[in-house]
This record gives structure tokens, C-alpha cells and sequence, in this order.
């Protein structure tokens, strides 16, 4: 997604709870650049919008994206922020496409806006809280949580990725290596570290190692 002024933005919000989207509604609107938002209830209207425009979404608030749709949101330019419970997990489909992840209980004008102006400028954005824990569904049973910790599940682009960090390469060697975009890269990274609970790049590649999805 293109740099935008956060003036220029129309956000988008797919957020089931009206309480909670109201309260959005109200940041956006108190912001020193009041921001223009737009409820949207159906993820087939996404096919609708353009650049120019930001989705906030719960991690609740709609159904998976589809290929076509997350294509369709590429091509249109059109950033996401999903707004994340603590308790929660985020669709993988909606994971793999967000440009930003931020905590329901960190929610306070300053830190939506700075949110929506990483988003907004391609700088992926995720909260310490959430950097701390995976925010992607895990594929096994509640009782299978309850009686171990969730083994961390990788794409193999994600893994990909990671040996390339692991190897010492920066961002912009990562996107060439893969013939990616740089802000695809840290979008990547961003999730990684969500998903093996790291600040950091450092302690993502030696908790790869204890997990046994690296090796060096």
C-alpha cells in the first residue's frame, strides 16, 4: 500500500460488536485529522473498495478472505488493521494478509493512529503485547491446548523467510532473495514474531531452534 496522509484515508470497518465500533468511530473522529469511516458487514463487499481506503477489522468480525478476494485487495491497494482480543485468534487467511495487528486493550486514539499510519505508509505494525503470542488459529482441539502448548504451525513461505533471517539477511536481501516486495518481507517477519511470541528477529530464530523448525 502506498504512503497516504491519513487525511486522504477512508477506513473501513468490519466490526460485529456496535459498541465497539462506535467507540472506533469516535477515535478515528477525535483524531487531529479526523478520519471518514464506513461500516461494512460482508467480506464480498470488499471487491468494491480502492486505494485510498483502510479496513480495521476484529479478529471475530467476518468470514475467512477467500484467494479472490485477498487478490482483490492487493491489486486495489487496500491495507488491513485487525484489531486483536488477548483470548483470541485471527483466521490465517486474514493473518497472511494484514498489514497490522493491535491489541483490544491497547486501543487509545494514539496508538490507532499510529497503528493506521504504519498501515497506511507499508510499514507492517504490531503491538509488544501481540508480538508476545501467536495470533493465528491453531488447528488443534481445546483439550489438546489444555493438556500441552500448541506446537507453532509455519507456511512455507513463513519458513522460507526464516531461514533466510536465520542466515543473517536483511529485509531487502529477503525480497530479492524471494523476488517479493520489501513490505512483503515484513509483513512476514511481523507474523513470525507473532507467532513464536518474540520481540525480536534474534529471539524468533532461537526459539525456531528450540521448536525444531530450524536448524543451523
Amino acid at each position: 500500500m502506498p504512503t497516504h496522509t491519513l487525511g486522504n484515508l477512508e477506513i473501513i470497518l468490519m466490526i460485529r460488536d456496535d459498541m465497539r465500533r462506535y467507540g472506533v468511530e469516535g477515535m478515528c473522529r477525535s483524531l487531529a485529522t479526523p478520519l471518514t469511516t464506513r461500516p461494512c458487514a460482508d467480506v464480498a463487499e470488499l471487491a468494491r473498495f480502492s486505494d485510498g481506503q483502510l479496513i480495521i477489522s476484529s479478529g471475530d468480525a467476518a468470514d475467512p478472505l477467500s484467494e479472490e478476494t485477498a487478490a482483490v485487495l492487493r491489486t486495489q491497494r487496500i491495507g488491513v488493521l485487525i484489531l486483536v482480543d488477548s483470548d483470541a485468534t485471527v483466521a490465517q487467511s486474514w493473518a497472511d494478509h494484514a498489514g497490522g495487528f493491535l491489541d483490544w486493550a491497547d486501543l487509545r486514539p494514539e496508538t490507532l493512529r499510529e497503528a493506521i499510519g504504519d498501515v497506511a505508509a507499508g510499514r507492517f505494525h504490531v503491538s509488544e503485547t501481540l508480538a508476545r503470542r501467536s495470533v493465528t488459529a491453531s488447528d488443534h482441539t481445546e483439550a489438546d491446548t489444555a493438556a500441552r502448548p500448541a506446537p507453532v504451525s509455519l507456511t512455507a513461505r513463513e519458513l522460507q523467510v526464516l531461514r533466510l533471517i536465520a542466515g543473517g539477511l536483511s529485509n531487502r536481501q529477503v525480497a530479492r532473495s524471494l523476488n517479493i516486495s520489501e513490505h512483503g518481507v515484513k509483513r512476514l517477519v511481523g507474523i513470525l514474531l507473532a507467532k513464536l511470541n518474540c520481540p525480536n528477529r534474534t529471539l524468533a530464530v532461537v526459539r525456531a531452534i528450540e521448536a525444531g523448525l530450524l536448524t543451523l
